[in-house]
C-alpha cells in the first residue's frame, strides 16, 4: 500500500506540474502595450539606433575636448655605434654609448577661424538628430506592431465567423441527410449542401493558415523564441467606431505633424549640423595661432664628471636629467597660402552636403504630407465603407432570420436558405474587414497627431 500511495502522490505532483505549466501558457497573454515594451527592449533596429545616439554623444565630448590644450610625452632609449655626436657635449665620438631622452610638449590653439566652435555646434546638432532618429525607429517598429496586431485580431475574428458558418452547414447536412433518407429530399439537394460544406471547410483551413501566418509575423517582429502566442482582444464595440471628422483637414494634421514627428525634427537638426560643418570648413581659410610649450632632458653614457679625465666616472643618471633640463615656450602662426586646393574643395564639399541636407528635409516633409493625405483619404473612405457594410449587414441579417423561419416551417428549400445564410455570413466578414480597416487607419491618423496608440 505504501508503494501504491507513493505512486499516486508522484502522479498527482506530475499532473499538478503539467497543469500549472499549461495554465501559465494559457494565461501568458500579449497585450499591445506588452508588445511595445518587449520590442523596445529586444528589437535590433531600435538597439542599433540607440547605439548611434551613444556614438553621437561621444562625438560631442570629443568636440568639446578640442578646446583644451594637448599634452604628450615621450621616452626614448638609444644605443649608438660608430662615429656620432654626443648630444650632451656636442663632440664627435666613435665609442659605443647609450642615450636616454625624456620630453613633454603641449599645444593650445588660440585661434583657428572658430573651427572648434562650429565643430561643437555641429556635434550637438548631430547628437540631437540621432535622438530623433532613435525615436523614429521606435515609432516605425510600433506602427508595424500595431499593423500586425490588427491583422492577427482580424484573422482570429474571421476564423470564428467561418467556423460558425461551417457549424451551421454541418447541421444542415445532417438535417438534409435525414430528410433524404426519409424520401422528402432528393439526392441532388444533399450533394449540393455537402459540396457547400466542403467548400466552407476549405475556407476554414485557409483561415487557420492565415491566422498562423499572422501569428508568425508578429512573433518574428518581436524576436520571440516560441512558435505560438495569445494576444488580448480589445473591446471593439460600436462605441469605438466614431464617425470620421470631416472638419479636420489633412492639411491641419500635416501642420501638427510637422512640429511633432521625429523624422522631420531629425532632418532639421541634420541640416543645421551640415550648416555648422560648412562654417567649420570655412574656418580653414583663416590663419591659425597656437601656443606651444615643451620640456625635455637627456642622459648620455659619455658625459664624464671630469671631461678632461678619460677615467672619470659618468655623471649619474638623475643628475644628468636635472642638468640637461630644457624648456621652450613659443607662439606659432600658420598662414594657409596654397595647399593643393584642399581647403577650397573641403568647403565646396561641405556646401554640397548642406544643400543635400536641405533637400533631404524637403523630401521628408513632402513624404510626410503625402502620407498624411493618403491616410486621411483612406480613413474617410474606410468609414464610408464601414457604414455601407453595416447597413448591408442589417438588411441581410433580417433576410437571413426570415429565411430561417420559413425554412424551419418547410416553406423554402435548403438551397434558398443556404443562399441567404452565405450572403449573411459574407456580409459579417465584409463588415469585420471594414471595421478593422477603419480602426487601424484612424489610429494611424491619431499617431500623426501625436496621440498614443492604444485600444
Amino acid at each position: 500500500m505504501s508503494k501504491m500511495n507513493l505512486r499516486i502522490c508522484a502522479g498527482f505532483v506530475i499532473a499538478l506540474i503539467f497543469y500549472q505549466h499549461a495554465e501559465s501558457q494559457t494565461s501568458d497573454v500579449w497585450t499591445l502595450q506588452r508588445c511595445f515594451e518587449h520590442a523596445r527592449q529586444h528589437n535590433i533596429i531600435i538597439k542599433k539606433s540607440e547605439l548611434a545616439v551613444e556614438g553621437a554623444r561621444a562625438n560631442v565630448t570629443q568636440a568639446w575636448a578640442g578646446l583644451f590644450p594637448t599634452l604628450n610625452g615621450s621616452v626614448a632609449e638609444s644605443f649608438n655605434f660608430g662615429l656620432r655626436f654626443d648630444p650632451t657635449t656636442g663632440l664627435l665620438n666613435d665609442q659605443r654609448f647609450t642615450t636616454s631622452s625624456i620630453s613633454a610638449n603641449s599645444q593650445f590653439i588660440i585661434f583657428n577661424g572658430l573651427t572648434n566652435y562650429y565643430s561643437i555646434s555641429q556635434a550637438k546638432h548631430t547628437y540631437k538628430a540621432s535622438q530623433f532618429d532613435f525615436q523614429q525607429a521606435i515609432d516605425d517598429v510600433y506602427l508595424n506592431i500595431v499593423n500586425l496586431y490588427m491583422q492577427l485580431l482580424f484573422a482570429q475574428e474571421r476564423l470564428e465567423i467561418v467556423k460558425q458558418q461551417a457549424d451551421l452547414l454541418r447541421q444542415q447536412v445532417a438535417r438534409t441527410r435525414e430528410l433524404h433518407e426519409a424520401g422528402t429530399v432528393n439526392k441532388g439537394t444533399l450533394l449540393s449542401i455537402e459540396a457547400q460544406l466542403a467548400t466552407q471547410e476549405l475556407t476554414q483551413v485557409n483561415g487557420e493558415n492565415a491566422l498562423a501566418n499572422a501569428k508568425l509575423a508578429l512573433i518574428q517582429l518581436l524576436n520571440l523564441e516560441s512558435f505560438d502566442m495569445q494576444i488580448e482582444k480589445p473591446d471593439f464595440s460600436t462605441a469605438l467606431i466614431q464617425p470620421f471628422n470631416e472638419n479636420e483637414s489633412a492639411q491641419g494634421v500635416y501642420l501638427t505633424a510637422l512640429t511633432l514627428r521625429p523624422n522631420i525634427m531629425g532632418r532639421e537638426f541634420r541640416a543645421k549640423a551640415a550648416r555648422k560643418a560648412l562654417a567649420a570648413a570655412r574656418g580653414s581659410y583663416y590663419p591659425q595661432l597656437a601656443f606651444n610649450a615643451s620640456v625635455s632632458t637627456i642622459y648620455s653614457g659619455l658625459l664624464k664628471q671630469n671631461p678632461f679625465d678619460p677615467n672619470s666616472p659618468v655623471v649619474p643618471f638623475f643628475d644628468q636629467l636635472q642638468r640637461n633640463n630644457a624648456q621652450q615656450l613659443s607662439f606659432g602662426l600658420s598662414i594657409p597660402i596654397f595647399n593643393g586646393l584642399q581647403v577650397r574643395t573641403a568647403v565646396k564639399q561641405s556646401k554640397l552636403s548642406y544643400q543635400n541636407a536641405q533637400l533631404d528635409l524637403q523630401n521628408e516633409q513632402m513624404t510626410l504630407r503625402n502620407t498624411i493625405q493618403q491616410v486621411w483619404a483612406d480613413a474617410r473612405a474606410a468609414y464610408k465603407t464601414y457604414e455601407a457594410n453595416r447597413k448591408n449587414l442589417t438588411a441581410l441579417e433580417e433576410n437571413y432570420q426570415y429565411a430561417q423561419q420559413r425554412f424551419d416551417a418547410n416553406m423554402i428549400n435548403s438551397v434558398d436558405y443556404n443562399d441567404a445564410m452565405v450572403r449573411f455570413f459574407n456580409a459579417r466578414t465584409e463588415l469585420l474587414i471594414a471595421q478593422y480597416d477603419y480602426v487601424f487607419k484612424t489610429k494611424v491618423l491619431d499617431f500623426y497627431k501625436g496621440k498614443k496608440i492604444e485600444f
